[in-house]
């Protein structure tokens, strides 16, 4: 039995090792992958036509410069399956990419709360499967990313106040519905996936992704890993505590720093510091239609309390950061979430504030889109947890 074992495993190995290389370096001729993998031709021959029977790669031939006989090279083919991401927050994107993260057709919606918001994903999802089986390619998984902590790889949507969901097996109602293999991973977790796949942090192997939004978390690769923590709850750093005066309280529904820097935080502080007698040109309008983002366009224009309360929210947002870069030492830190795109306002003073605090100072970089980049990261989760290969050692994407 064992020898049995032993042999299985080491087709897997030479399987894994001959599709990676295909993939990274191809097209590459068979002689070349036996060279630089030490296998025997034979061996390679044997693996290569498997794959060639499934789909995974292609061939074709290149004429020689010399006029000699044409080689044949082999190739990846990234549609020989096709992954569904699905990012949720204020609004559902769902994205049919391939094998090498290329969009053939994406969907956004507004997104519901309860149990209206399971159906939705149900139905978007459910409209992406068919888009690929009119292509005839197979869907061979799903990566959905969810704004909560999110027990793995169970799938259970642990809380998510903004959707109302808590314990939610999402998992399983997806998986048992759709009939394909379903991941469910935080929403964060994803955004750095992506980025470190297609994004601004490609190649690196230690990275801290902050979302700034309603709520505030941290997506962590280590080691070219992502780290989830014990209880699947590393990177919540909306619990961070920036001060002393902030101890003795129980944070429930938001963590401390949530409570200050995240949207609604930000918000309840302006008023707070117009009812100390701070000055503001938005004093008179209807308190509903005052945002983190109204609050933010103003303090560029002069308004005392939205300046007041930018200038705090930016030092709060600078503690987390070197906070996280004196225990993490990454080699980069990326702004992203709902709040991102005012980078422009915050990111060069962060940066100032920020110089001296820890050890190194990485480059503090904003995300070009955090949607995008957590679509990509789904696609890259269910990627990863649907591959037949081996992880021989820890390597990005």
């Amino acid at each position: 039995m064992k020898r049995t074992g032993d042999a299985r495993l080491l087709r897997r190995v030479n399987r894994s090792a001959v599709l990676d290389l295909i993939y990274r370096e191809g097209p590459l001729p068979r002689a070349e992958i036996a060279r630089r993998l030490q296998l025997s031709p034979p061996t390679v021959t044997r693996i290569v036509s498997k794959m060639l029977e499934e789909g995974a790669i292609l061939e074709s031939e290149v004429v020689d410069s010399q006029g000699g006989r044409p080689a044949t090279l082999l190739r990846f083919n990234p549609q020989s399956a096709l992954m569904i991401g699905v990012y949720i927050g204020q609004q559902v994107v769902g994205a049919l990419a391939d094998l090498n993260g290329q969009i053939i057709e994406s969907r956004t919606e507004r997104m519901e709360c309860g149990d209206g918001g399971v159906e939705q994903l149900i139905q978007l999802i459910s409209a992406l499967h068919a888009k690929a089986h009119s292509l005839g390619i197979p869907v061979r998984g799903v990566g959905v990313g969810a704004p909560s902590i999110v027990q793995y790889p169970e799938g259970i949507v642990v809380w998510s106040p903004t959707l109302g969901w808590r314990n939610l097996p999402l998992r399983n109602l997806l998986q048992d519905t759709l009939h394909l293999p379903v991941f469910v991973e935080n929403e964060v977790n994803l955004i750095v996936l992506g980025e470190n796949w297609r994004g601004v942090a490609q190649g690196l192997n230690n990275v801290v992704c902050i979302s700034l939004g309603d709520g505030i978390g941290a997506g962590l690769i280590l080691n070219g890993k992502l780290y989830r923590g014990t209880h699947c709850a590393s990177g919540e750093i909306g619990y961070l505590i920036p001060g002393r005066q902030f101890l003795g309280y129980a944070y429930d529904t938001y963590g401390c720093l949530e409570g200050l820097a995240g949207c609604s935080g930000i918000v309840r502080r302006f008023w707070t510091a117009v009812e100390a007698g701070a000055s503001s040109m938005l004093f008179a309008a209807d308190r509903t239609e005052i945002t983190a983002e109204t609050i933010l366009i103003a303090a560029t224009q002069g308004d005392e309390a939205a300046a007041q309360v930018v200038d705090e929210t930016i030092d709060y947002i600078v503690i987390a950061i070197a906070n996280l870069s004196a225990i993490l030492d990454p080699e980069m830190v990326i702004i992203s979430g709902e709040l991102a795109k005012y980078g422009s306002i915050l990111i060069d003073e962060v940066r100032r504030r920020f110089n001296g605090l820890a050890p190194h100072t990485p480059p503090i970089l904003v995300s070009a889109s955090h949607v995008d980049a957590a679509v990509m990261g789904a696609v890259a989760s269910a990627m990863m947890e649907t591959s037949n290969a081996l992880e021989l050692y820890p390597r990005n994407l």
